[in-house]
C-alpha cells in the first residue's frame, strides 16, 4: 500500500485503519523487523516515488524496461477504485538497481481488473539489474515465500533500503494468496505495497506475487494492540510474463507480454494487439467481439486465437515450428520462430529508427560544418508525424572524420528497442572501420566506436555498398554489403551483429559472374517483404531499355541471401528517373516498395507496389499511384527521403529535407493512409541557408540512396 510523507496524511491513513478494524488494509510488504538486504541484493526491487513523495510503494523489475507493482497504489481513493492505463496521473519514479542507485520516471501504466496488479513502463532500460521471471508453478499451503521492500519497519518510518520477510502460504485462490508471517517479526508495512513475493529457484528467484493487503501487525505508527501479520496478495504464476511464449502456453484476458518497443495484450474482448510506447496498436488479429477469447501457442508451433468454446480457431499464424516459440523482441516486432531460432512469422510491429523509443520514427543526420566541425543530428518525429527543431548531441572537432569516404547507415544494432547509426569509413591505406553510435533515452547518440574493421587487402570501400536490416531475425539490425569487384562479378557479404552493438566476421551467400549484374543498374532498399521476420533485399534493375525489374532477395535464417526472383516489373519505366523506397505503407505487417517518379515536366508521383501473396507465391502488386505533385513543386534533387512511422500509426510514412528555392530548408511528411495512399504534406522544421547548409547534411538511412 502507499505511504503518505505528511503528518495529516499519516493521521488519516491511522484513522482508517482504524476505524477498519476487524478488515484487512492495503499495505505494502516490508519485515517490521526483517533485516535489511546487503548492499547489491534484490537490485530488481524498486522504491515507488508517486506524486512528489505523497504516496511510496515498492515494486519489482520484470522485463527491463517494465516493473510489476501494486495498482491500488495509484487509486484516487488510496487502495481502492479503478487505474486508468496511461501515463500516471501523479509524477512517478522508480529507484532501483545495484545500492538503489538508479532512479527513472514511469511513464505509462497497464492495470488488471482482476487483481492487484499493474504493469509500468519506465522511460528507458534499466542496465546492468537482471529482471525477475514469473513463476509458471502454483503455490502449495506451507510453502514459504520471501517478501522485498521499501516499507517502513518496526522502527523506521521511512527507509532507504531493502529489507526481507518471510511469509507461509495459507491457502490458494484463483487470483490470490492468504499468507502469514513466519514469526511475530514478519509483517508487511506501509510503503511495502507492489513489493515481490519471491520463490527461489535453480539458484535464482521467481515472482509469484505482490505485497498488497496487510494487517500490519507491528509495523511502525500501528497500534501496539495489533498484532495480527496475516495478508493476501495477487498471484502472477497463472498470468503471462516477460516477452515469450513456448509451446503450450496461453494468454488470457488482460495478460500481457512485454519488450522495450511494446507491449503484446489479450484484451477482454479477445482481440490479441501489439501496442507500441506511443499507446497506438500496431498490429491486431482482429478478433474482437469474442469475449472469453484466449490466444495459445501450440505444441505445434502455431499461433492462435481460440474462441470461448476452447475449439473454434478465430485467427493462426499458419506456422509450423515445433519446440520453438514466439517471442516479442525488444525492437517491438511479434515473431514465431522455429526449434532453431528461425523466424517463420512476423507481425511487421518494429519501428525503425526510433531513436528514443517513443513509438515513433526520428530522423538523424551527419552535419559537416564549414570550419572542419562534424556532429549528428537528431530530429524527433511528433504526434502529427511532423519533424522536430534538431537535437545536436555528438559534437567532435576539425581534423577528426574525413567525410570523403563515408556512408552512412541506421539500425538498431545491439536490439535494445532505440535506433542506432553507424558510418562505414575508409582510409587512405585502404583500410575500412565500421563505426556505431548508439541511441540514447533522449534521442541523441553516445560518441561512436568501432564495432567492425579489416586491414588493407580485405575490403574497399569504394566498392562496398552497405544496407541496414534484421537479416537473421534475432531481433537486431545486421549490415548486407553489395561488393562489386574489379572484374565485374558480385557478392552479397553479411555482417551480423552481436548483443553489444558490434558485428561478427563477415560471409557471403549469393554471387553472381562477371557481368550478369551491372552496379551501375542497381538501386536497392530492404524490407521484410515476405513477412518472415527476416529483412529481405529488393533491387531495382535497370534492364538497358525502358524495362525495370524489381528482384527480391529473401535473407536466409543464417542472415545471408538466397536465389533472386522477379516479384514486379515495367516495361515503360525510364530506370534514370525512379527513386524506389520501402516500407510498411498499409500496415499489414509486410513491407511494400514504392518509386518516387519524376516526369519530365517536372512534376513527381509516387507509385506504390504492395506486396502480397497469390496462390502460394509472394510478390508486389500493381502500381497505384498514392501521391502526385505538380511541375515546378518538388525537386527530387533537392530532397533527402527517408520512410519511417513518423506518427507512429503502425503505418510507414515518407519524409524528406527539402532544400527550398528560397536557400532554406525544410522537413516535410507525408503521413500514409490505411489504403496506402499519401495525406498532403504536412512542414516541420525550418531554417535559412544561413544556419543549415542542405549539402552539409548527410541522413543516415537503412539503404543507399539512389
Amino acid at each position: 500500500m502507499s505511504r503518505f510523507r505528511s503528518r495529516a496524511a499519516v493521521t488519516a491513513g491511522l484513522t482508517a485503519i482504524a476505524v477498519a478494524a476487524g478488515c484487512l488494509v492495503v499495505g505494502p510488504v516490508q519485515a517490521a523487523t526483517g533485516p535489511a538486504v546487503t548492499e547489491g541484493g534484490h537490485a530488481s526491487t524498486a522504491r515507488l516515488r508517486i506524486g512528489d513523495d505523497q504516496r511510496a510503494c515498492s515494486g519489482v523489475l520484470v522485463a527491463a524496461q517494465w516493473l510489476a507493482t501494486a495498482a491500488s497504489c495509484f487509486a484516487d481513493d488510496l487502495g481502492a477504485g479503478p487505474v486508468a492505463a496511461g501515463k500516471p496521473q501523479w509524477r512517478t519514479t522508480a529507484v532501483l538497481g545495484p545500492a538503489a542507485g538508479t532512479t527513472v520516471e514511469v511513464v505509462e501504466l497497464v492495470p488488471r481488473t482482476d487483481r492487484d496488479l499493474v504493469l509500468a513502463r519506465l522511460a528507458s532500460p534499466v542496465a546492468g539489474t537482471t529482471p525477475v521471471p514469473f513463476a509458471t508453478t502454483a503455490p502449495a499451503p506451507g510453502e514459504e515465500l520471501t517478501v522485498v521492500g521499501f516499507g517502513r519497519t518496526k522502527e523506521e518510518w521511512a527507509p532507504l533500503t531493502r529489507h526481507t520477510a518471510a511469509f507461509t502460504v495459507q491457502s490458494v485462490s484463483g487470483t490470490t494468496l492468504a499468507l502469514d508471517g513466519r514469526t511475530d517479526d514478519d509483517a508487511i508495512c506501509a510503503g511495502d505495497a507492489g513489493g515481490p513475493l519471491l520463490r527461489q529457484k535453480d539458484g535464482g528467484f521467481e515472482l509469484v506475487a505482490l505485497a498488497s493487503q496487510s494487517w500490519q501487525g507491528g509495523c511502525w505508527g500501528i497500534d501496539p494492540a495489533e498484532t495480527r501479520n496475516d495478508a493476501v496478495s495477487p498471484r502472477l504464476d497463472n498470468i503471462a510474463g516477460g516477452n515469450t511464449l513456448t509451446p503450450g502456453a496461453v494468454l488470457r484476458a488482460e495478460d500481457s507480454l512485454v519488450s522495450n518497443a511494446a507491449r503484446l495484450t489479450l484484451r477482454a474482448d479477445g482481440d490479441l494487439v501489439v501496442v507500441s510506447n506511443a499507446g497506438k496498436t500496431l498490429w491486431s488479429t482482429g478478433t474482437a467481439g469474442h469475449p472469453g477469447a484466449t490466444a495459445r501457442f501450440t505444441d505445434s508451433g502455431n499461433l492462435t486465437v481460440v474462441d470461448a468454446d476452447g475449439t473454434t480457431v478465430l485467427w493462426e499464424s499458419a506456422t509450423t515450428a515445433r519446440g520453438g516459440s514466439a517471442v516479442l523482441q525488444d525492437r517491438g516486432d511479434l515473431v514465431v520462430r522455429d526449434a532453431q531460432g528461425a523466424s517463420q512469422w512476423a507481425a511487421g510491429t518494429e519501428v525503425r529508427h526510433d531513436y528514443n523509443g517513443d513509438g515513433r520514427s526520428d530522423m538523424a543526420a551527419w552535419y559537416n560544418y564549414t570550419d572542419g566541425r562534424d556532429a549528428i543530428h537528431t530530429f524527433l518525429g511528433g504526434t502529427d508525424g511532423t519533424l522536430t527543431k534538431p537535437l545536436k548531441s555528438y559534437d567532435v572537432a576539425d581534423g577528426v572524420w574525413d567525410t570523403r569516404a563515408m556512408k552512412y547507415l541506421t539500425g538498431d544494432f545491439n536490439g535494445d528497442g532505440r535506433g542506432d547509426t553507424a558510418v562505414l569509413k575508409g582510409y587512405s591505406d585502404t583500410s575500412v572501420k565500421l563505426w556505431v553510435a548508439l541511441g540514447r533515452a533522449d534521442g541523441g547518440f553516445d560518441a561512436p566506436y568501432t564495432a567492425w574493421s579489416t586491414p588493407a587487402g580485405g575490403f574497399h570501400i569504394s566498392y562496398m555498398t552497405p544496407h541496414a536490416g534484421d537479416f537473421n531475425g534475432d531481433g537486431r539490425d545486421d549490415v548486407a554489403v553489395w561488393y562489386a569487384y574489379t572484374d565485374g562479378s558480385t557478392k552479397l557479404w553479411t555482417f551480423t551483429s552481436t548483443d553489444r552493438g558490434t558485428f561478427n566476421a563477415p560471409f557471403s551467400s549469393w554471387s553472381a559472374p562477371s557481368g550478369s549484374w551491372l552496379r551501375s543498374r542497381v538501386k536497392s532498399v530492404v524490407g521484410d517483404f515476405d513477412g518472415d521476420g527476416r529483412d529481405d533485399l529488393s533491387v531495382f534493375y535497370g534492364q538497358g531499355d525502358d524495362t525495370v525489374k524489381t528482384y527480391v532477395f529473401p535473407a536466409a535464417p543464417d542472415g545471408g541471401f538466397t536465389t533472386p526472383a522477379v516479384w514486379w516489373q515495367s516495361a515503360s519505366l525510364d530506370w534514370n528517373r525512379t527513386t524506389p523506397h520501402a516500407g510498411d505503407f498499409n500496415g499489414d505487417g509486410r513491407d511494400d516498395t514504392l518509386v518516387w517518379y519524376d516526369y519530365p515536366d517536372g512534376s513527381d508521383k509516387t507509385s506504390t507496389m504492395l506486396s502480397e501473396r497469390v496462390s502460394g507465391k509472394d510478390r508486389f502488386g500493381s502500381a497505384k499511384v498514392t501521391l502526385s505533385s505538380p511541375p515546378g513543386n518538388l525537386d527530387v534533387t533537392r530532397m533527402q527521403f527517408l520512410t519511417g512511422d513518423y506518427d507512429g500509426d503502425g503505418r510507414d510514412d515518407l519524409a524528406t529535407l527539402n532544400h527550398q528555392a528560397d536557400g532554406t530548408v525544410k522537413m516535410w511528411t507525408w503521413t500514409a493512409r490505411p489504403d496506402a495512399m499519401f495525406n498532403g504534406g504536412i512542414a516541420g522544421w525550418s531554417a535559412p541557408a544561413s544556419s543549415w547548409a542542405f549539402g552539409s547534411a548527410q541522413f543516415f538511412t537503412t539503404y543507399p540512396k539512389s
